[in-house]
């Protein structure tokens, strides 16, 4: 469980910090970069459901 908690706040965190220098430095570099970065967010996500399944199956077998 630790590992997927500290995932998903840390995913969290990147994302947040990115919406807000989308809000702060609006110039059409910057967001174009942020949605760059933002095209992975679904990767990201799968990777935080892959950790839940391992944990899921981790505690079956046990």
């Amino acid at each position: 469980m630790k590992e997927y908690d500290t995932y998903v706040r840390e995913v969290n965190n990147i994302f947040s910090i990115l919406e807000n220098l989308k809000n702060t430095w609006p110039n059409n570099d910057n967001l174009t970069h942020i949605e760059e970065i933002n095209q992975y967010k679904r990767a990201v996500i799968q990777g935080a459901n892959f950790l839940n399944k391992q944990k899921s199956e981790g505690k079956k077998a046990a």
